[in-house]
C-alpha cells in the first residue's frame, strides 16, 4: 500500500504496509535448542531480574540483535526494542539508542509508547469480556445500542452525483469488531467533507491527536457521515474500534478508561498502560521522531506532549500509551489461551473466536478475526520448517505485535516514528521464525532457559 496520504495508522491496507510478509531469513541447525534465542545484551535501566542469562551450553543467537543494531548505526531508526517472550518468560531483548533526544534515556522496555492502533486488540478483549457476559451477541444491530445508527446511510454513485442510500441491512456489533462498517478515517474523496464538518478527523502534526469530543458525541457524528460501502460488504479501516469503545461504554455503564483499567489492565498487572501518561511514567516517555529531509527529528516531544494530559476523546481504536512489558503480558493471556499466572481472564472459546478469520479470506488472503489480522508464517528453515498462524496488529508510530499461540511466542517491537514503517518489525519476527527451533527441541516447564520472567510477577 502506498497512500497519496498517510493517515493515522494503517487504514485500509489488507497487510501491513512493509511489503514483505513474513519470509524466513536464515538457516539453523536441526536440534538446536530454544537456548539458541538467548540474547547476550542488556537494557540499561531494565530489572535485573528481567536481564536474560546467556546458556553456556548453546549458541547464542545473534541475527535480530544485530539487525537492529545495523537499523540504530546506519540512522535508519532513533532507538527501538524488540522483545521475545515465550510461556511468560524473556528469551530474547534488544535495545538500541534513547526514547528521548532530549534527555538521552536508553530504550528499554519500561519506556512508555505511544501504540496507536495496538489499541485495537485490547479494546477488542474488552468488549469480549461484556460479550461472555451476556451484553451483547456479535450480530446484534448496532442500533440497538446506539439508536442514531437506525438511520445510519451509505454513499452511492448515481450517474455522476453521490447520493445516500440505507444501508442493505443494519450495521452489526460484529461488523464494528471486523471494520466492515463503512466507516473510515475520512481520507477519501466524497467522505472527507462529512468527517471534517463532524470534527472527527486527527489533528496536529502528522495527524497524532484525536479529534476533540467524547466517545458519546463521536458515535452520534459517526452516524451521521455516510458511510462508504453497505456493511460487510468489504474491510475498511477506520473508526469502528472507536465506535465498539462507545459499545463499550454503553454495554458496562462506565467510561472506556475506567473499564479496561479495572477488567483488563489490573488483573494483568498492566500498570503502565492507559489513555494518559501516568505521572510515575513521565521520565519513561518518549519522543516520537519523524523523517525530514532525510534525518529524524522529534515532531512530538516527551515534555510537552498532549499525551501527558490525555484527550476527551478516549481512543480504542488508537489511544493507548503502553510499555514493552505491559504490551508483553497482554500477549501472554492472548497466548495462554485466556488464562495469565494461573488466572482466566478470558475464556479459551473467546480467544478461539477471537482468532477465527470473520471475514473469508479474499483473493489477497487477507484475513481477520475479531481485532486481529491472521497470516501463515513458517518456522524454522529447510526441510524442518512447519506452517503456524500468527496473529498481528500494528501502530501508526511503527509499533508491532505478533503472536504465535501454538507456540505460546510473542513478540513485540516497539519504537516511535511516524509515518508508519514496519519493514523492520518484519524482518525482526522473520528471523525469530527462521531461527525457531523444531516441537522436539523446545524445553518446557523446568527445563525452560532462565531467560527471567517479566518484571511485576
Amino acid at each position: 500500500m502506498s497512500p497519496s496520504h498517510v493517515p493515522p495508522w494503517p487504514r485500509a491496507s489488507r497487510t501491513l504496509p512493509d511489503g514483505t510478509g513474513n519470509r524466513p531469513v536464515g538457516t539453523i541447525r536441526r536440534g538446536a535448542l530454544l537456548g539458541v534465542l538467548l540474547t547476550v545484551r542488556t537494557l540499561m535501566g531494565a530489572d535485573p531480574a528481567d536481564r536474560p542469562t546467556p546458556s553456556a551450553s548453546t549458541p547464542v543467537l545473534a541475527t535480530p540483535d544485530g539487525r537492529l543494531r545495523r537499523a540504530f548505526d546506519s540512522g535508519g531508526i532513533s532507538g527501538g526494542i524488540h522483545l521475545v517472550v515465550r510461556d511468560g518468560r524473556v528469551i530474547h531483548r534488544s535495545a538500541v539508542g534513547t526514547g528521548d533526544p532530549a534527555t538521552g534515556r536508553p530504550f528499554g522496555t519500561d519506556c512508555l509508547v505511544r501504540i496507536y492502533s495496538m489499541s485495537k486488540p485490547i479494546t477488542s478483549v474488552g468488549a469480549l469480556l461484556l460479550h461472555e457476559r451476556g451484553a451483547f451477541d456479535l450480530d446484534d444491530p448496532v442500533a440497538r445500542f446506539i439508536p442514531a445508527f437506525g438511520h445510519a446511510t451509505v454513499l452511492e454513485k448515481d450517474g455522476d452525483r453521490a447520493v445516500r442510500v440505507p444501508p442493505s441491512r443494519p450495521i452489526t456489533v460484529r461488523d464494528v469488531f471486523t471494520h466492515r462498517t463503512g466507516y473510515s478515517y475520512g481520507d477519501e474523496p466524497g467522505v472527507r467533507e462529512h468527517y471534517e464538518r463532524e470534527g472527527l478527523r486527527y489533528r496536529g502534526p502528522h495527524e497524532l491527536y484525536p479529534p476533540e469530543m467524547t466517545l458519546e458525541r463521536a458515535a452520534e457524528a459517526l452516524a451521521r457521515i455516510p458511510a462508504l460501502h453497505h456493511p460487510g460488504e468489504r474491510f475498511t479501516y477506520g473508526f469502528s474500534t472507536d465506535l465498539l469503545g462507545r459499545l463499550i461504554e454503553v454495554w458496562s455503564g462506565t467510561s472506556l478508561d475506567v473499564f479496561l483499567r479495572e477488567n483488563v489492565f489490573a488483573p494483568l498487572g498492566m500498570d503502565d498502560t492507559g489513555f494518559v501518561v501516568p505521572e510515575t511514567g513521565r521520565d519513561r516517555f518518549t519522543a516520537c521522531m519523524a523523517l525530514q529531509e532525510g534525518r529524524p527529528v522529534v515532531v512530538d516531544p516527551a515534555a510537552t506532549s498532549p499525551f501527558r494530559k490525555g484527550f476527551t476523546f478516549l481512543s480504542g481504536g488508537g489511544g493507548l500509551v503502553s510499555t514493552a512489558n505491559d504490551y508483553a503480558r497482554f500477549g501472554e493471556m492472548l497466548a495462554g489461551g485466556g488464562m495469565f499466572r494461573g488466572r482466566r481472564l478470558l475464556r479459551e472459546a473467546t480467544v478461539r473466536l477471537m482468532f477465527t478469520d470473520q471475514i473469508g479470506a479474499g483473493e489477497d488472503g487477507f484475513r481477520f478475526g475479531l481485532g486481529l489480522e491472521l497470516r501463515t508464517v513458517t518456522l524454522g528453515a529447510g526441510a524442518g520448517g512447519r506452517k503456524a498462524t500468527e496473529l498481528t496488529w500494528g501502530g501508526y508510530a511503527s509499533t508491532d505485535f505478533r503472536l504465535v499461540p501454538d507456540e505460546h511466542l510473542v513478540q513485540i517491537f516497539l519504537r516511535q516514528a511516524v509515518p508508519y514503517d514496519h519493514r523492520l518489525a518484519a524482518e525482526l519476527a522473520s528471523e525469530v521464525y527462521a531461527h525457531w527451533p523444531p516441537p522436539a527441541d523446545i524445553p518446557r516447564g523446568e527445563d525452560a532457559p532462565q531467560g527471567g520472567h517479566l518484571p511485576k510477577d
